[in-house]
């Protein structure tokens, strides 16, 4: 089964859902500033440097995608993917050690 060239439109889509999710992590880190301070500001800082850079380079990889699919080669990069990752879970373990800090 072929798309006709949705996957990139798909690929956005999702990056925007993880943009949104990224922004809600930082908001709800907020409620946890009075009782750990420096590891909120870290989830903020993090979570909110996640959503800058998918802001900022998601148009990029959008343009590229439609560039590799028109010339049917792969346009993978899989840097950005691993670096995107590796920030996840280190937000994770900062939200878990938070969340067992409480306990």
């Amino acid at each position: 089964m072929t798309d006709g060239g949705l996957q990139p439109e798909r690929t956005t889509l999702a990056w925007k859902r993880t943009h949104i999710l990224l922004v809600l992590v930082a908001c709800l880190a907020l409620r946890c500033l009075q009782h750990h301070p420096l590891l909120t500001f870290g989830v903020i800082t993090l979570a909110g440097r996640q959503a800058l850079w998918i802001l900022l380079e998601q148009g990029r990889c959008y343009r590229c995608s439609r560039l590799g699919i028109a010339r049917q080669a792969p346009t993978c990069n899989p840097r950005p993917l691993l670096a995107l990752c590796l920030c996840t879970a280190l937000l994770a373990a900062f939200t878990l050690f938070a969340v067992l800090a409480q306990a």
